[in-house]
C-alpha cells in the first residue's frame, strides 16, 4: 500500500553529528546551496544530508480506512531542536521525539478538534493553535501544562479555522485564518494589529529580515511590506510555463534576497 506524502515544510539544520535547532543558509557549507534540511511531510519528518541522502527519518501510522481530516497522525509541522531532538505536529497533538524516536512528552486534544502547529519558543515553551479553543496556546515543554493563552476567535470548522503559526522577531505571532482567506499578527496580549488578505487557502506567513512578511497559500506566494502593501507575487500562473504550482506551503528565507518554498501536491488534481 501506497503511502501518502504530502510535503508541507522545510528547515535548515546546521552543521554537525546531530541536528540542532534550525538556522539560516549562512551555516551550510559554502559549496552548497542550502546544506542540511529537515523535510516535513504528511507521514513524517526526514533529515536530509548535503548529498540529498536520508540520515534519519521518524514516520506516523498509514492511514488505513480513515477520511484524512479524521486521520489524527497527519502531520502538518515540525522543527529540529538541540541535542538531537524533534518537535512536531498532526491533527490531534504535538510531540517531542528524540534520536531513538521515543516520545518524550506530548499535548493531545480530542476530534475534532485540531492542533495542527507548533512553534518552539524561549524557555521550553510550545506555541500552538487549538480549533475548538479558538486560542493560540503556549505549553510548558515536557509537560503539556498550559501556561499562556491568547483568543484568536475565526470562522470555519475546526479543520478550517486554521493553519500555520508563526513567531515573529518582536515576539508577536503571525497566524493563518484559512476560513477567512487572511493571515493576522497578533500580540501575546491578543491584540491584533496586522491583516494580511489572500485569495485562498492561506498556508503559513514568516516575517522577512527586510521587516516584510512572505505568505504562502494555494494563491501561491505573496510578500507584503512593513507598510502591509502587496510587494511582489508569484501566482500558480506564473509557474505554469515551468511546472504545476499547487499550493505553497513551508518557506525558508536565504541569503541573497532568496526564498526556498515548498510546492505541496495536496489537492492536486490529477491522480497519481
Amino acid at each position: 500500500m501506497k503511502r501518502l506524502m504530502l510535503i508541507l515544510a522545510v528547515g535548515l539544520l546546521r552543521s554537525g553529528a546531530d541536528p540542532a535547532a534550525q538556522s539560516y543558509a549562512d551555516d551550510a557549507p559554502p559549496n552548497r546551496e542550502i546544506g542540511r534540511f529537515l523535510l516535513v511531510a504528511s507521514e513524517g519528518l526526514y533529515v536530509v544530508e548535503t548529498d540529498g541522502e536520508c540520515s534519519w527519518f521518524y514516520t506516523v501510522p498509514a492511514v488505513a480506512g480513515q477520511n484524512l481530516v479524521e486521520f489524527d497522525h497527519l502531520v502538518y509541522d515540525g522543527w529540529a531542536l538541540p541535542e538531537g531532538r524533534f518537535l512536531y505536529s498532526s491533527h490531534r497533538y504535538v510531540r517531542e521525539v528524540d534520536r531513538d524516536k521515543q516520545t518524550l512528552w506530548e499535548y493531545r486534544v480530542e476530534s475534532p478538534h485540531e492542533v495542527k502547529t507548533c512553534v518552539p519558543l524561549e524557555n521550553g515553551r510550545v506555541a500552538i493553535m487549538h480549533s475548538g479553543e479558538q486560542a493560540i496556546l503556549e505549553l510548558e515543554s515536557g509537560t503539556g501544562s498550559i501556561l499562556h493563552r491568547i483568543p484568536l476567535p475565526a470562522k470555519g470548522n475546526d479543520h478550517t479555522r486554521y493553519s500555520l503559526l508563526r513567531l515573529t522577531p518582536n515576539g508577536t505571532y503571525l497566524a493563518a485564518l484559512r476560513a477567512e482567506n487572511r493571515f493576522v499578527e497578533v500580540t501575546r496580549d491578543g491584540n491584533q494589529i496586522r491583516s494580511l488578505p489572500v485569495p485562498s487557502l492561506p498556508f503559513v506567513a514568516q516575517r522577512l529580515a527586510d521587516g516584510g512578511t512572505v505568505c504562502t497559500g494555494k494563491f501561491g506566494v505573496r510578500k507584503f511590506g512593513s507598510d502591509d502593501e502587496l510587494v511582489w507575487s508569484f501566482a500558480p500562473e506564473d509557474a505554469a510555463p515551468h511546472f504545476p504550482l499547487v499550493i505553497a506551503t513551508g518557506v525558508l528565507e536565504l541569503p541573497g534576497d532568496r526564498l526556498l518554498v515548498v510546492n505541496s501536491d495536496w489537492h492536486y488534481d490529477k491522480a497519481d
